[in-house]
């Protein structure tokens, strides 16, 4: 209801007043969960907005230099602060028995990861050129507090948004359609698949060491229907959002689970993240321009560190450096792309792909490096223990794998957007059936809330 109010506010007003509509509401909606930690998303966008006007202005290169440098200290400053001062600090207690500074135990503050990438990524821009720095500063919040994607993504470039929301965006109808069959279909992948997973998980992965490891298997292709089905409808959602308001975001998944290769798994999956991470850390490094050995380690640090940027744990970094060096056998066995037209030889690709990456979701789901290792020990050994799981996994993944396939969600978009009447109905309904869900729902949040 929230999102048709400022729709429908949205269009009456003119280009000025949606500015200011959209900042409010941005802030309001994020200041809905905490209003203090506003205070952060306002520093950041007066940290770039200072720093990408300073740089524009500077005559020199140090100077220019010396204001990104500012910039990237005040951002990642503050992420290293609420995401990974404990992590460092328990981890020096680890191996030399003594804190840096004591245990803070902080809550994070929500899609800190998403908005400090995006603030830097507009400095960085404005530095290279790539863009001009926005004078005003309603512009640059706008930008960074966009609330359709401010949360969990997309990640989007200055380059991209800023101009959508400076120009005035015209009501047409086919937008709004194909604003809520979108927002419908990230809704029933994250309420009818991604809940109907999270229970299985929940409870297998909470007790790992009283299920089968046949069970811990199972409630591990569950997990990865869910994080899939509940993080590609969040972007579903955000993606319809705007639309209604005339904005296009950037797709953020394209059927990751049909791949054949980790690399190609990593170009659609969270592709917004995977193309920062190229284009802020991998070609800076070097990219592979600089011997195979270089290429090689820039591939590795850029894992890593996009391992770490989903949490502040070792297993994070080790589900980063796998998929580093998962990428780097690949490229080394020239296996990064689809150049084969045997169905024998693509099976067989896609179901090793499909298992690393399920194999490296046990890091992404257990709590810890060493429940990550237990969990590992009892799926590879088929240990003993409870097997109360049916083959609800085995079966939606099925069906997501067909969907997928066929590109449903593409003719579903596209029947939406042809069939106006049938529009109108099929809306009231998802209304209703979306209503009498949510009140029963005990799982609302998404995964990626937590980054």
């Amino acid at each position: 209801m929230y999102l048709f109010i400022v729709v429908g506010l949205y269009y009456q007003l003119a280009q000025s007043g949606r500015r200011w509509l959209i900042l409010f509401v941005s802030y309001f909606f994020y200041g809905f969960w905490s209003v203090p930690f506003s205070g952060l998303l306002a520093f950041s966008t007066l940290v770039d907005w200072s720093a990408s006007c300073w740089i524009e202005r500077s005559k020199t290169k140090a100077w220019k230099r010396a204001g990104l440098l500012a910039s990237l200290i005040a951002n990642l400053g503050v992420l290293g602060l609420f995401k990974y001062a404990d992590f460092f600090s328990d981890s020096a207690y680890g191996l030399f028995h003594m804190r840096p500074w004591p245990h803070m135990n902080w809550i994070l503050p929500l899609g800190i990861s998403f908005y400090t990438f995006q603030t830097m990524s507009y400095t960085i821009d404005v530095f290279r050129g790539h863009i001009k720095a926005h004078r005003s500063i309603v512009d640059v919040a706008m930008y960074v507090s966009f609330f359709p994607q401010l949360v969990a993504g997309p990640i989007v470039r200055a380059s991209d948004l800023l101009p959508q929301l400076q120009t005035k965006q015209e009501f047409e109808w086919s937008n709004i359609r194909q604003g809520i069959a979108r927002i419908i279909w990230g809704l029933v992948k994250k309420v009818y698949f991604a809940d109907a997973m999270a229970h299985i998980v929940t409870v297998v992965y909470g007790q790992s060491s009283d299920y089968s490891g046949w069970s811990l298997l199972l409630a591990t292709y569950a997990f990865a229907i869910q994080i899939y089905c509940d993080f590609s409808g969040y972007s579903d959602i955000a993606i319809g959002s705007a639309k209604l308001l005339g904005i296009h975001l950037p797709e953020n998944f394209d059927a990751p689970y049909l791949t054949l290769s980790i690399q190609e798994f990593w170009r659609r999956w969270h592709m917004t993240l995977s193309s920062w991470l190229r284009d802020y850390i991998y070609i800076p490094l070097g990219g592979n321009r600089r011997g195979v050995f270089r290429t090689y380690v820039n591939l590795m640090i850029t894992m890593l560190l996009g391992g770490l940027w989903h949490g502040a744990g070792w297993h994070w970094v080790v589900w980063g450096g796998l998929q580093g060096v998962v990428m780097s056998i690949e490229r080394l066995m020239g296996l990064g792309n689809d150049t084969t037209n045997s169905w024998i030889v693509r099976f067989f690709r896609w179901f090793v792909t499909f298992h690393i990456v399920c194999i490296s979701w046990v890091l992404f789901r257990a709590t810890d490096l060493s429940n990550s290792m237990f969990i590992f020990k009892r799926i590879f050994t088929m240990a003993d223990g409870q097997f109360s799981i049916g083959p609800a996994p085995i079966a939606v993944l099925l069906i997501l794998l067909f969907v997928e396939q066929m590109k449903l969600r593409n003719r579903w978009l596209a029947l939406f957007d042809s069939h106006p009447v049938l529009a109108r109905w099929v809306t009231y309904l998802a209304i209703l059936l979306f209503s009498l869900t949510f009140m029963q729902s005990s799982n609302p949040e998404f995964i990626y809330f937590q980054f």
